[in-house]
């Protein structure tokens, strides 16, 4: 097996070992809902890529919200990042997946690195005992990792899945009908705007409670979040994970989506999809980004085991 399937496959296995034992599930964002909705690209995204999904008409979509924890049963005011998964349903059976975060960039660069990271966070063979200061020292000796928990600390405990700007970290390029070109970072914005609870209230909610106040919002009516394209410049890095764009940067609006319900068959929903970033279609193209690639290879083996209920 070359070296970066074996980084992969002890990725997934490091990740299942710290989740814990829960056949059937994701060994990260275990925890989700499912909900249904629909996606229109205003004119500007025609301009901007060739993309199908992006060329003004109505795209069904399926849309997950998820904890990042690999339990489950997590609480939901437990701080963590969130994240918010777009399929995009095209004719002929085709998709096409857009995966963001609520904090934008990432720990590390490469795959070689989050292993580490993640390893750091096992048991002590000695002791059996978590390391107390396992991420501490890692966070002391990789700054990227330092900047990302500083962005996430005052976000960490959302007041709904509806209330978050999510954000695609990685890099990818667009081509337009004219042929021209230019790489861009996803963002989507919510349109009920930004809100945020401290650990402590977070805590002493539901544990459930994301999912009941999704609940409630939606039967008063959609949810609707504007998706922008943050347009790259020539010095700014497009295979670089932890490095975010100057705010100076230009967006450019794609489209609106519009959540309407959560899905029926919800539960069920969890264990059969999967949502990939390198899931494209033609007028989008991939960079040089070693996370991104190493993504859908360990997405694939995670679903090998969700699949076969391990």
């Amino acid at each position: 097996m070359p070296q970066s399937e074996n980084v992969i496959a002890e990725l997934v296995e490091t990740m299942r070992a710290l989740a814990g034992s829960y056949p059937g599930f994701r060994p990260a964002h275990a925890k989700g809902i499912v909900c249904a909705g629909t996606f229109r690209a205003t004119s500007d995204a025609r301009r901007i890529t060739r993309a199908p999904h992006l060329q003004g008409q109505e795209v069904p979509t399926v849309i997950r919200f998820s904890n990042s924890s690999g339990d489950p049963d997590a609480h939901d005011g437990a701080p963590s990042t969130r994240a918010m998964a777009v399929k995009f349903q095209l004719p002929g059976g085709k998709n096409a997946d857009i995966l963001g975060n609520s904090v934008e960039g990432f720990r590390v660069r490469t795959p070689e690195e989050f292993l580490e990271f993640l390893r750091g966070q096992l048991p002590d063979v000695a002791t059996g005992q978590a390391r107390a200061d396992a991420v501490s020292r890692f966070v002391g000796s990789h700054p990227a990792a330092a900047e990302f928990l500083a962005r996430l600390t005052p976000k960490s405990v959302p007041e709904s899945f509806a209330r978050l700007s999510y954000h695609g970290n990685h890099a990818f390029r667009f081509m337009a009908a004219d042929g021209s070109s230019r790489f861009g970072r996803y963002h989507w914005t919510p349109e009920a705007g930004e809100a945020y609870l401290s650990p402590e209230e977070g805590a002493a909610r539901d544990p459930n409670f994301l999912r009941a106040e999704l609940e409630t919002r939606l039967g008063k009516g959609s949810i609707g979040f504007r998706l922008f394209l943050q347009l790259a410049e020539a010095a700014d890095p497009i295979d670089d994970i932890t490095a975010l764009w100057p705010e100076t940067r230009r967006r450019v609006e794609l489209g609106r989506l519009e959540i309407a319900r959560i899905s029926p068959s919800s539960a069920s929903d969890e264990r059969a999809l999967v949502f990939d970033p390198t899931n494209l279609t033609d007028g989008i193209e991939l960079p040089n980004d070693p996370i991104l690639l190493a993504r859908s290879a360990a997405y694939s083996l995670s679903y090998d085991y969700r699949s076969k209920n391990q």
